[in-house]
């Protein structure tokens, strides 16, 4: 009887074996290598994702076609509709039903919530397929935003980190940068370098590469420190306060120390050569201590021992970007701008895993490393450049990926400008010793509040007048 009983229970562990490896090859159907298959892409722009994508993937799988939708579209309908752009977008992707979707962060937390994305946790573990070579940062932000299960994967990263000069540290007795240094200290450090001589020959403590001038820098800090400029409703401008003074000061005293560079006043000209354009940067010809730039930024200084006369070679390092001083472990300076997923509602959902499966492969990752495009690999030995300095800088701190109701912050769509605009001139006004501070903080906060007002006024009149004309065509 006990031998019958075991034998029983023998034969139900094999026949549960059986059943639960059928189960797992039942969930996506191999690729037929000979059924030609048309897929449904998302993507910013088609050239740039058959260069990117497309044209390897094809090499692979000859038979399998690709219709590239341009997000571009959406940028159209939302002007037309004046419609939220993510709503905007939200509306192109059930339109369109692409197969396969590049997407934001947000987008995609959105899109997984609603169940709108294949789920790829099962195919992966069935398959083996290789995740534990990614960044875990990466992957666990892919998690938490897939409320628990990944839902989409990411190629590539980028983030933007602090560059630095060895050769002038060493030159002026000045500890190189450190990691996870706040804004006051990478300023106070920059005003350790003499800012004597002519602008033509002199060195820099600091250059802010895309941020032009003071006013970027403000708002930088702003950033860094998660302020903003208006309140949840968006209605009450917020820069009279406590923490955008401290910032406010912060950077307009650097910048009349002398010790920034201030790109604004040798912005590019038409008709510069590749020559002039990577020397007018003074970092890259060693005549700035520290630089803020992104991972492209290894291609211009490796691009200007070839294009620059004369050019004079220097050692440089990387450390992590300025921090937040509440948050020194995390960083809102890394980005993921290519979530690819699986529409849930695919036809064809194994031709479009192949292409994600591919995209985000062991090979792929390897490529981009060579290419050194832009972006970095999100799979971690990979990312290195031919000279072998230690980029752990660019994903040390841990990727906030923040998300924000697209109903709370809300500002009228001229609202950016005309931050800007009244943010340069009231701050040349205190650099140029024409206003005070506390004049120049009051008068920014009266003039964006009624940006602010006659925004939101000329917003609602166009919204008015859009109606009335729809109606009257019915």
């Amino acid at each position: 009887m006990r031998k019958t009983y075991s034998m029983l229970l023998v034969s139900l562990l094999a026949l549960t074996l059986l059943l639960s490896a059928c189960s797992e090859k039942l969930a996506l159907e191999p690729l037929d290598a000979e059924q030609n298959v048309k897929l449904k892409v998302l993507f910013w722009e088609e050239n740039y994702f058959y260069q990117e994508y497309g044209n390897y993937f094809t090499m692979k799988y000859p038979n399998v076609e690709f219709e590239v939708i341009s997000t571009t579209k959406v940028q159209q309908e939302m002007e037309k509709s004046y419609e939220d752009y993510q709503e905007a977008m939200y509306k192109f992707i059930e339109e369109n039903q692409p197969d396969i979707l590049m997407l934001q962060p947000d987008q995609y937390e959105k899109l997984a919530s609603e169940g709108k994305l294949y789920e790829l946790d099962t195919i992966m573990n069935q398959e083996k397929f290789d995740t534990e070579s990614f960044l875990p940062s990466v992957m666990q932000m892919l998690k938490d935003k897939g409320g628990g299960k990944t839902y989409g994967l990411a190629a590539t990263f980028g983030a933007q980190v602090i560059y630095y000069n060895v050769d002038l540290f060493q030159k002026h007795g000045v500890e190189v940068p450190k990691n996870q240094m706040t804004w006051d200290q990478v300023l106070q450090l920059a005003q350790r370098f003499p800012t004597s001589g002519s602008d033509k020959d002199r060195i820099y403590g600091l250059n802010l590469q895309g941020m032009g001038g003071v006013a970027d820098l403000i708002m930088s800090l702003g950033r860094t420190e998660n302020l903003r400029w208006v309140d949840k409703t968006g209605k009450k401008v917020q820069f009279d306060s406590e923490s955008w003074r401290k910032a406010y000061q912060l950077a307009t005293n650097s910048f009349k120390s002398g010790a920034i560079y201030d790109e604004k006043r040798n912005m590019p000209q038409m008709g510069d050569t590749m020559e002039s354009y990577l020397a007018r940067n003074p970092f890259t010809v060693g005549r700035s201590a520290m630089t803020i730039g992104g991972s492209w930024y290894m291609n211009e200084i490796s691009r200007a021992k070839d294009q620059i006369k004369d050019f004079k070679p220097f050692q440089w390092g990387v450390v992590t970007a300025p921090i937040n001083p509440a948050e020194p472990n995390s960083t809102n300076n890394m980005y993921l701008s290519e979530i690819m997923a699986v529409n849930a509602k695919s036809a064809n959902t194994r031709a479009a895993w192949e292409f994600v499966k591919f995209v985000n492969g062991p090979e792929m990752a390897r490529m981009q490393s060579r290419q050194m495009s832009g972006n970095l690999p999100t799979r971690k030995e990979f990312i290195k450049d031919k000279e072998n300095h230690d980029l752990s800088a660019f994903y040390l701190l841990t990727p906030k990926f923040e998300s924000y109701n697209s109903k709370e912050y809300q500002v009228p769509n001229n609202f950016y400008m005309t931050q800007n605009t009244v943010l340069e001139e009231q701050t040349k006004q205190y650099l140029d010793n024409k206003q005070s501070v506390e004049q120049a903080i009051t008068n920014i906060q009266k003039q964006l509040q009624e940006g602010l007002d006659k925004g939101w006024q000329e917003d609602e009149a166009k919204k008015k007048k859009d109606k009335e004309k729809e109606a009257a065509k019915k």
